[in-house]
């Protein structure tokens, strides 16, 4: 029986992930490294360690003492929340979703940002969040997941992923939890593991109003 739905954040609920992009290379060049939107695109879900860590690696760069947290608070700086926005009818699924089922929200951006975000666009609709600051192995693990359903005190069985991306995709899977993909960063070819692919957020709004009990 469903019990309770879990959204991923940037790309699910807020359309941030370029503002994200922005950020990071922003901060990747400092260090010399000249990042694409697609290599954040394709590391969403992370945390910010497991992204310096990533981008560092691919790009043949050697971390120094203290760099991570430099580029993570520094990442964090830069980013232009206020031009954030959530996706058109999002607040409007929540509300209706509400009243049946229990909503948390797992992402692997800070708590700062997670945070503000969901107060000022969706307050109060959530009871259980999951942030990537907190989380030692962020995504493709499926230990943020796994920590929600701690949190929700549900099993895997009792609810369902929504997701954007490859490794959030894929921490999902770990974790054993039914997975939708909605393709708002990444081509649905890239997302093929879910267990459904939807290719925006109205098909996303219609799949819920489906199975809101009538």
């Amino acid at each position: 029986m469903l019990k309770a739905i879990i959204f991923d954040v940037d790309g699910v609920l807020i359309d941030s992930m370029p503002f994200h992009a922005d950020s990071w290379h922003n901060v990747f060049e400092r260090v010399g490294i000249e990042i694409t939107s697609e290599d954040i695109y394709f590391l969403e879900g992370n945390n910010d360690r497991g992204i310096i860590e990533n981008i560092f690696k691919k790009y043949g760069k050697e971390l120094a003492a203290g760099q991570i947290e430099y580029l993570a608070k520094k990442k964090n700086e830069v980013f232009k929340f206020d031009q954030v926005e959530p996706f058109k009818g999002t607040l409007s699924c929540l509300k209706e979703l509400k009243p049946h089922f229990t909503l948390a929200a797992v992402s692997g951006s800070s708590r700062s940002i997670v945070g503000k975000a969901l107060n000022k666009f969706f307050p109060c609709c959530f009871d259980v969040i999951v942030t990537g600051d907190e989380m030692v192995r962020g995504k493709p693990y499926p230990d943020p997941y796994i920590k929600a359903l701690e949190k929700l005190n549900i099993t895997k069985k009792d609810c369902i992923v929504v997701e954007n991306s490859p490794l959030g995709i894929e921490s999902a899977n770990k974790a054993g939890i039914y997975c939708i993909a909605v393709t708002s960063t990444l081509k649905s070819e890239y997302l093929q593991h879910a267990n459904l692919v939807l290719k925006n957020h109205n098909e996303l709004f219609n799949y819920f109003n489906d199975i809101i009990p009538k």
